[in-house]
């Protein structure tokens, strides 16, 4: 029960990063946030 509620946590907050990522116009920022979205798409989908 509680990793899927982590797993549910991890990918509410790599949704709001991703329409974050969009929404920037700088490059730099983009980067920081792929940056942050890798590790938890990795552990969304279970890779380690």
């Amino acid at each position: 029960m509680l990793f899927y509620l982590y797993i549910i946590i991890a990918a509410v907050i790599a949704a709001i990063v991703l329409t974050e990522l969009f929404r920037e116009k700088s490059w730099r920022h983009q980067l920081a946030m792929v940056i942050i979205l890798i590790p938890l798409l990795l552990r969304i989908f279970h890779i380690k």
